[in-house]
């Protein structure tokens, strides 16, 4: 789709009347809040959204005439935008975070994930979790939370 995107409109550049450098500023600038939205559509993320707003606001500052209270709008609405992405998205709002199950055996995550939890033969992640929160005396419940010193290879 995106190479098809890209076959009608690149010709579209080359061959029109009018080589100003506004209406090729144009052309590329559409051509980029394209491409970012369907990476919108490919990655379900907060952060994909904030980028095809913000080539779109910038579209329009480039290539529109515009007064200058449209222009110090435009300015504080990227602004704010990049203040959004920056303290407002966090890690966790991203989707591409693997789960494992309790029921899954250590060592298979530890290959999958590429880590080392120290395990026993053929113990499971809820086995693991339930032993090191017995042995620190914590209660076992929903969120608990364990963690390794020498998680990582």
């Amino acid at each position: 789709m995106t190479f098809k995107l890209l076959a009608v409109a690149v010709p579209e550049f080359f061959m029109g009347d009018k080589l100003e450098l506004g209406y090729f500023l144009e052309k590329a600038m559409m051509l980029a809040i394209g491409l970012e939205f369907v990476k919108m559509l490919c990655k379900h993320t907060p952060s994909t959204i904030i980028d095809v707003l913000l080539f779109a606001i910038a579209r329009q500052m480039i290539v529109e005439h515009t007064s200058t209270l449209e222009n110090l709008l435009t300015v504080v609405a990227l602004a704010a935008l990049f203040a959004t992405r920056k303290y407002l998205l966090c890690h966790f709002d991203e989707t591409e975070k693997r789960v494992y199950r309790g029921s899954q055996k250590t060592r298979m995550t530890n290959r999958m994930a590429g880590i080392k939890i120290p395990v026993e033969e053929g113990e499971t992640l809820a086995e693991v979790v339930t032993t090191v929160l017995n042995r620190e005396e914590r209660t076992i419940a929903i969120g608990a939370c364990v963690g390794y010193n020498e998680f990582l290879p």
